[in-house]
This record gives C-alpha cells, sequence and structure tokens, in this order.
C-alpha cells in the first residue's frame, strides 16, 4: 500500500539447517535480543513519527497561508486554525516525552557501573527497564502522526488526495507504523501488562498505592488540593489527578480480576490510554515550567501548547476510566467509584480555542512547527 521505498517481501524458510558455529548469541537466549531490539525500534519508531509531524505540519501550514477562499488565506479561517493548533499542541506533547524517554535511557546508562566503551549491555538494560515508555512511544507517535497527516490532507482539500501533492503518499506510508514493532493493540495490552507484571514480582509498589489511594478515596474528607502558585500549577495539579485515576483503575483491575486480567484486554486497553495520556501530558507540562524557566522568548507558546494538552487529555482518561470502571463494577460500588473519579477530576476547562488560535498563528508565521 505505501514505503513503495522499501523492499519489503516475503521471506520463508523451512527446513533451514544453521551450523553452530553460525549461531548468533547464546542458544536459548535468543529471544531476549528479539525483545530488546523490539523495545529499541519501538522507541526509534515514535522518534520517527515525532518529525512526521513536524513535516505534515510545516506543509499545511504553508499550504493554507497561500491557498485562497473568498479572497482570504484559508489560514485565518477558525476551523483551520483549530487543525494547526492542534497538530501544534500534540506534536509538543510528543515531543516532549520523546525527550524526557532519551533522558532517563541515557541516565540509566551512565549510571552503570564499571561501564566499558563499546559494551552493548547497559544500552540493553536500560532498553529493558524502559520498555513500557517505548511502547507508550510507539503507539502515541504513530497515531498521532496519523492525526497530523489526516489533516494536512483535509487542509489541502481536493489536491490532498491526488499524487501530485504529498499529503498523500504521507497518507499511504503512515499507516503501516500502527502494525510496524508490534500492533497497537498488542502494545497496549504490553502497557499495562509489564507494570502488572512488575507489581506482582514486588519491583513496583503499585498495589500499596492503590491500597492507599482507595482508602483515601473512601474517606468522607478526601481534599482536592488548590492549584498553588507558579507557573502551569493548575495543569501540574490535574497531571498528579491523572496518576491517581491509573492507579484507580489498576487496583480495581488487579483486584477484580487477579490473574486472568491478561484475558481482560479492553480494560487492559483502556487503563493503557489513561497512562499514555498521563505520561505524555506531565512531559508536556515539565518542558513548558522549564522553558518559563528558562525565560525562553516563546514561553508563553509552550504554555499554550502544554494547557490544550492537559485540558484533551483529561476528558480522554475520564472516559477510558468510566468505561473501565463500568466493566468492573455496578451498582452502589460503581456510583462509589464514579463520585470518586469525579472528585479526583475536578479540573477547570481552559479556553483551548484561543491558545488553539495563537499556536496557529505561530505556525503561520514561521511556516511550520515553532519550537
Amino acid at each position: 500500500m505505501g514505503i513503495r521505498g522499501s523492499s519489503t517481501c516475503s521471506l520463508i524458510f523451512e527446513d533451514v539447517q544453521i551450523a553452530k558455529d553460525a549461531v548468533l548469541g547464546e542458544i536459548g537466549k535468543g529471544h531476549k535480543v528479539a525483545f530488546n531490539v523490539l523495545n529499541f525500534g519501538r522507541f526509534k519508531l515514535g522518534a520517527m513519527c515525532c518529525g512526521g509531524v513536524r513535516i505534515n505540519l510545516e506543509e499545511a501550514a504553508k499550504y493554507a497561508a497561500s491557498r485562497k477562499q473568498f479572497n482570504t488565506p484559508i489560514a485565518s479561517f477558525g476551523a483551520i486554525k483549530h487543525k494547526l493548533g492542534e497538530m501544534t499542541a500534540r506534536e509538543y506533547a510528543l515531543e516532549s516525552m520523546m525527550y524526557r524517554t532519551a533522558g532517563l535511557i541515557d541516565q540509566r546508562i551512565e549510571a552503570t557501573p564499571d561501564r566499558k566503551s563499546g559494551d552493548a549491555g547497559p544500552m540493553l538494560q536500560a532498553l529493558e527497564e524502559f520498555a513500557v515508555e517505548a511502547s507508550i512511544a510507539k503507539v502515541l507517535g504513530s497515531e498521532t502522526v496519523d492525526y497530523a497527516i489526516d489533516e494536512n490532507l483535509q487542509i489541502h482539500g481536493g489536491n490532498g488526495f491526488v499524487h501530485d501533492y504529498p499529503p498523500e503518499g504521507h497518507y499511504r506510508d503512515a499507516r503501516v507504523n500502527r502494525i510496524f514493532e508490534g500492533t497497537n493493540e498488542i502494545n497496549r495490552l504490553l502497557i499495562p501488562g509489564m507494570l502488572m507484571k512488575k507489581a506482582l514480582k514486588g519491583d513496583l509498589p503499585l498495589m500499596q498505592a492503590a491500597k492507599a489511594l482507595q482508602d483515601e478515596i473512601m474517606s468522607p474528607s478526601m481534599s482536592v488540593p488548590d492549584d498553588g502558585d507558579g507557573v502551569l500549577a493548575a495543569e501540574a495539579r490535574a497531571c498528579g489527578a491523572f496518576k491517581k485515576v491509573v492507579l484507580m483503575v489498576a487496583g480495581t483491575a488487579m483486584q477484580t480480576y487477579g490473574q486472568k486480567l491478561e484475558q481482560e484486554q479492553e480494560v487492559l486497553s483502556f487503563l493503557a490510554d489513561i497512562l499514555i495520556d498521563t505520561y505524555a501530558a506531565e512531559s508536556a507540562v515539565l518542558r513548558a515550567q522549564a522553558a518559563a524557566g528558562s525565560k525562553l522568548s516563546n514561553a508563553e507558546l509552550h504554555q499554550d501548547a502544554a494547557r490544550v494538552s492537559v485540558n484533551e487529555s483529561a476528558g480522554r482518561i475520564e472516559l477510558a476510566a468510566r468505561n473501565a470502571l463500568a466493566a468492573m463494577a455496578e451498582g452502589d460500588m460503581l456510583r462509589t467509584q464514579l463520585a470518586a473519579l469525579r472528585r479526583l477530576l475536578k479540573i477547570t476547562p481552559a479556553n483551548t480555542v484561543v491558545m488553539r488560535r495563537r499556536l496557529a498563528d505561530a505556525a503561520v508565521a514561521r511556516g511550520g512547527y515553532i519550537f
């Protein structure tokens, strides 16, 4: 369908015998290499898609500035500004998450004792440790670039559907990203699944944190902290609430299903979506706060992008959590959980219309991505 510049084709190995001296690695341990290659591939795929979003935003911004309807550039229309602004905000969150994860992997490698030059072991260990983040990067990256390409094509109108303009090719090429390196469905099962396994092995105090949250929720005096002072304080508090929603849904799932949780793919997928949105939104907020602290000239645009990201994540997280909880409880128990969810996500909506307009105007003025 797409990526026609690639030599992808079928290879069939049947009854092939390999000499012992041609074996790569150690016999019986090939799966470790294969899985870590997948972790690296998933992370790199997220980075590649991040670049793809930039290209499509640039094409869309330039086309919207030059294409006129009613003697007016379509970039001045609110519906087009919404698209350009949303593309910018989504790229900002994805890019922030990619840099954050790259930094965490680098720190893990640097912290390896007695590390020797040229030794790939520390990198493989780091990738194994951050396998969850690699899967998140793959899912969010592939779905963000699909969104950006679809909107780029839409902004081009009929021209976007023909070979003469780039969006048509992007549209075909990008579709396989949601299949490469394990389908997005498989990765959505892996994201919470790997966390649950760590919890069951005692490597992650997930159940203890979930139990503490449950006690807090059941308390009639459950308090919702105020937003405090500082840049993006309300958004930072919202990200803290998102994390509590993760604990609430994960704890309920583990209590409800136990070892059979891996069979409940719909619940796992809802939980994965909450985790993805939480990690991306918090990454955007941390980056925007750093931009403000460094007094960057476009720090206010950083804040606009982060606020849009958090605002949209809040709606998606609430919907996913409601669906997950409804799959696991009913009656009074469900009503109690939904009431607690509303208390956790007591977030005042932001005026994202004006924020997207500012992001869109900046993208058109620059002719592409602004950060």
